[in-house]
């Protein structure tokens, strides 16, 4: 009942009318959802113009939420625009995805959240770009290929090599699809590109895929994707579209997701589908109200299991403590080809992991206590959204 209120909240929002709630709206419930989701500046919004909450003490918290969201991301706008000058100052072409070109689909662009402004440039730009970055007042977090974070007081910002970094358990061609985005994107302003309308989407269907893999995506993320159709289903090239899932062996997946959407927001579907398993979008809601927005609080253990490649804890234990060199590889992309590098990985990889080790141990104790009956559960779940 909750998760329907939510639902048609986001959905009255996307149309630019009013709720239609039929049942008492349990209010401190909606908001902590709306918190956890990362998208309590759009019940802000709501309230502000339909009076959906009658408790005064949140309807101030919401005030609060609405007003400081907006202003950190005028903030966050104006250090990306500047940045992105400088980019183009020194003719390095760079493409931001997801937020900062979804934010303009949404009816007040301010309200849609985002923490890093993910940007994608060529690997030959990236020393280029590191010293822009620095020279202009930010913080390296990470410095490893193919993904560079900078930060500072207002902004943080991904550098990214490669558009997508994991293969989904699919193989190579899902990251090597989108190695030629920056050639396929349209021109912006300056050196700045936007992504290729059906590349875009199909990312978005990807980078969903893959915090699905790693723990979770909130309601968020299929929102994104339902204002995405709906403001281009004009242009979008949907029987193209399904033919490039099915190379990525996501066709399923696809299918679920866009099905998903439209019943969730009240968009109409773009093209026939029949073959979405039955109730999976009833499922696939329900995980998804489950947990945050990246699935954090949730417990990856079940999750970990299941995508090991013998699909057992003495497995992923293993692999925990003492990865293989390809999972090294993966993560310090420097000993790459390099092997002899090894020893150098694992300095830097003890380094990092020092502050982990009470969530490590944690971790492990947690994958030791599983109940494998949850594996399978999860296992078929995962299995029948197309993953």
């Amino acid at each position: 009942m909750e998760e329907n209120i939510i639902l048609e909240i986001l959905s009255a929002f996307i149309h630019n009318r009013e709720p239609h709630l039929n049942c008492d709206v349990q209010e401190l419930k909606v908001f902590y959802t709306f918190y956890f989701q990362n998208i309590l500046p759009v019940l802000a919004y709501m309230d502000k113009k339909w009076d959906i909450i009658k408790d005064e003490g949140i309807k101030r918290k919401l005030t609060d939420c609405y007003y400081q969201t907006v202003a950190e991301n005028f903030k966050k706008v104006a250090m990306f625009e500047f940045m992105s000058q400088k980019l183009s100052e020194n003719n390095i072409p760079h493409m931001p995805v997801k937020g900062w070109y979804l934010r303009t689909l949404y009816p007040v662009p301010e309200l849609r959240t985002f923490g890093d402004i993910d940007i994608l440039i060529r690997k030959q730009d990236r020393e280029k770009a590191d010293k822009i970055f620095i020279q202009n007042g930010y913080n390296v977090k990470e410095n490893w290929e193919p993904t560079y974070s900078y930060y500072n007081d207002l902004s943080r910002c991904e550098v990214h090599t490669e558009l997508m970094d994991s293969d989904l358990g699919k193989g190579e061609q899902v990251i090597s699809f989108f190695s030629d985005a920056l050639e396929r994107a349209e021109k912006d302003t300056g050196e700045r590109l936007s992504p290729q309308k059906d590349t875009h989407l199909i990312y978005l269907f990807c980078h969903l895929a893959k915090h699905l893999y790693k723990g979770g995506a909130g309601i968020r993320m299929y929102m994104d994707i339902a204002l995405f159709i709906k403001a281009n289903r004009d242009v979008l090239n949907f029987e193209k579209m399904y033919e490039d899932f099915k190379k990525l062996h996501l066709e399923q997946f696809f299918e679920t997701v866009t099905l998903a959407c439209c019943q969730w927001f009240q968009i109409e579907l773009p093209f026939e589908i029949n073959d979405v398993k039955s109730n999976s979008t009833e499922i696939l809601k329900e995980y998804t109200f489950s947990a945050d927005l990246f699935g954090k609080t949730r417990d990856k253990s079940v999750i970990s299991i299941r995508n090991n490649e013998y699909g057992s804890k003495a497995s992923v234990l293993r692999e925990t403590l003492f990865p293989s060199i390809q999972k090294i590889e993966e993560r310090y992309k420097f000993i790459k080809g390099r092997k002899y590098l090894l020893p150098v990985a694992w300095v830097a990889r003890g380094f990092v992991n020092l502050k982990e080790i009470p969530k490590k141990l944690k971790y492990v104790k947690n994958v030791s206590k599983t109940d494998m009956n949850l594996v399978s559960e999860y296992d078929e779940f995962i299995s029948g959204i197309g993953l």
